[in-house]
């Protein structure tokens, strides 16, 4: 029995929980007014009803609800709001499998007892704990197949419940938009209404040799999801190690000023290694990612021959793959790092004769500690602070 927690419209959420007098008006939450070049990052429903979306350009967004309320993001408040709904929900199960910020799947099939064996009444009690704890809501899917109730938990928004009956998955997705499915974007859904395909019904008048040949991706998946079959499994952070872990940040103008990206970089690294070490593991790839000014998409990756989590071992070759995707002075508007080859921190990993692990790894438990108590900004190295 799987659920799939959807918050919503999370971002705009967050800011009228604490700060009530946005609620009333289209909030989106992106850029003040006079950041003409933003996109919207959420919009709340009032603003949804004026047809504005998420990614949207500023500009068309204004001209849709010029008297809304525009904001730029809180740094930290959903990142914050996404642990606390993340408590709430092992208040419930131990079988917590977070998808995204403001997403995650449930196995709940090892409590359903204390509920009546009732799943809805389970799902409105998580409900209502989010709702009364933190002033902002959730809608939730309910099937045994991962994909059907991720599905599920956009069919009720906002703040509602969906049952897809057990047993009748297919019949359930049949007439349903295809879009629906996770994954389909604008390019696939040009290519599948190419043959007529609008519902994801209309998914089960070809066999899986027509979405191989024709369409060119995800293979037999979209055959399978309107089959209404997924043997996915949720996989808890406890469960086992995640396959990666990556940070990432979005500037609200374009920018090549080397000094700055220094600084973010450096603080990326630090938060990426921070939840490295919270959740005791380790990793030796390391990618850095740039999205430039025209939104196409740079990435380089290097491979230690140590594992580490600490942000002063990967900065300098970090440092090197940033400015080889800079070499042409290009200005870019997104910086990312990604760890992947993830180990156990109690891994068996050989020592460094020519560095003092034990020495630096209490320094960066330490900064943990006390980041932990206050704020993560209160202590910083000095290269996080910009070069005059």
């Amino acid at each position: 029995m799987i659920f799939h927690i959807d918050m919503d419209a999370f971002f705009a959420s967050c800011e009228e929980a604490v700060n009530p007098a946005l609620k009333g008006k289209p909030l989106i939450v992106g850029g003040l007014k006079t950041d003409i070049r933003s996109i919207v990052l959420c919009p709340n429903y009032l603003a949804r009803a004026r047809g504005i979306k998420t990614a949207m350009p500023y500009t068309q967004a204004l001209r849709l609800a010029p008297d809304g309320n525009f904001i730029r993001g809180t740094r930290g408040l959903y990142s914050d709001y996404s642990k606390r709904v993340r408590e709430i929900l092992y208040k419930y199960t131990p079988e917590v499998e977070p998808a995204s910020i403001d997403e995650a799947y449930l196995e709940v099939s090892g409590v359903l007892h204390s509920y009546n064996n009732d799943p809805v009444k389970l799902a409105q009690v998580i409900k209502d704990d989010i709702k009364n704890t933190l002033k902002i809501t959730c809608s939730v899917g309910i099937s045994r197949k991962k994909v059907c109730s991720k599905i599920g938990s956009k069919q009720n928004k906002p703040d509602g419940i969906t049952l897809v009956p057990f047993g009748k998955e297919k019949e359930f997705l049949a007439p349903l938009p295809v879009q629906r499915i996770p994954g389909v974007g604008k390019k696939t859904l040009v290519k599948l209404q190419k043959y007529g395909v609008v519902t994801i019904g209309d998914l089960l008048k070809f066999d899986v040799s027509f979405f191989e040949n024709e369409i060119g991706v995800y293979s037999s998946y979209l055959y399978r999801v309107a089959c209404g079959e997924d043997d996915r499994e949720v996989h808890s952070e406890s469960s086992g190690i995640q396959k990666s872990l990556s940070k990432e940040n979005t500037f609200y103008e374009d920018t090549n000023d080397m000094d700055f990206l220094k600084s973010e970089l450096y603080s990326l690294l630090e938060k990426a290694c921070a939840r490295l070490r919270r959740h005791k593991i380790t990793g030796k790839t390391l990618t850095v990612k740039v999205k430039y000014s025209d939104f196409t998409i740079g990435q380089k990756s290097f491979t230690r021959t140590r594992f580490s989590n600490v942000e002063m071992d990967f900065y300098e070759d970090a440092l090197v793959l940033m400015k080889t995707l800079l070499s042409k002075g290009r200005k870019i508007r997104l910086l990312g790092v990604k760890f992947n080859e993830l180990l156990d921190e109690d891994g068996a990993v050989q020592e460094n004769l020519f560095y003092d692990e034990e020495k630096m790894n209490t320094v960066v438990r330490n900064l943990d500690k006390i980041r932990k108590k206050y704020n993560f900004d209160i202590i910083k190295f000095g290269k996080n602070f910009e070069e005059k």
